[in-house]
């Protein structure tokens, strides 16, 4: 049975991301280190060839997609956009940390809401939605490789919950500009809605340790 090859990877840098505010819904531009910083991990090392690009709505993914793959033309998903903070939108944690709301959600791991967020269960299952539409649309056209490029908050969901080898939220740490490959079999994606998680993208910027720990649970037959 085919498998498809997804290429999750994160945008570039917005003014917000180095100033350490959580930001989701506002629609920022990359800022100019944000686009030095994908222009030269492209020059460095080895985004792979694909053939479909799908992006979040928001500008600085489809400002990303545009720099690493200009000779393609994204096709936007909107239920990959990233996470609602609601109150804590455009906020830092130092603004933050005097408020119990704020500390109670730190202190429950993100699980109670602030005000005006997205609920954590909806947010799961939109992002879901949106990667299952991308395989369905690969598979109705023949597409074996496609890059997706989004949030780190719709990167860690998708690994959570569907990623093989299992890891807990946290553990998942996705840098702009980089990510993770998804092998997708059709069949396991249909029945059990799980994926492969191998292979950092760009390629030749190390071994993380979910390969290692993919490499231990399926090591390469002699």
């Amino acid at each position: 049975m085919q498998a498809y090859d997804i290429y999750l990877i994160r945008h570039g840098l917005t003014q917000a991301n180095i100033e350490g505010k959580y930001i989701g819904e506002t629609d920022l531009d990359l800022c100019e280190e944000g686009v030095e910083e994908i222009l030269d991990l492209k020059a460095r090392f080895s985004y792979p060839a694909v053939g479909r690009v799908y992006t979040s709505p928001l500008r600085r993914s489809i400002q990303t997609a545009r720099l690493l793959y200009p000779e393609m033309t994204p096709l936007t998903v909107d239920s990959l956009r990233e996470y609602t903070f609601g109150a804590f939108e455009n906020k830092t944690p130092e603004e933050l940390k005097e408020l119990p709301s704020y500390r109670s959600w730190i202190d429950s791991t993100q699980k109670t809401v602030p005000d005006g967020a997205e609920d954590p269960n909806a947010f799961g299952a939109r992002v879901l939605e949106g990667l299952d539409r991308v395989i369905r649309d690969m598979m109705k056209d023949h597409i074996g490789d496609a890059a997706v490029i989004t949030h780190a908050g719709v990167i860690t969901a998708i690994l959570t919950a569907c990623g093989i080898p299992k890891r807990p939220l946290l553990e998942w740490k996705v840098e702009s500009g980089k990510g993770y490959t998804l092998s997708v079999s059709a069949g396991l994606w249909a029945n059990e809605h799980l994926v492969e998680v191998f292979t950092p993208v760009p390629y030749g910027t190390g071994t993380d340790e979910v390969m290692l720990e993919y490499q231990r649970l399926f090591p390469e037959e002699e």
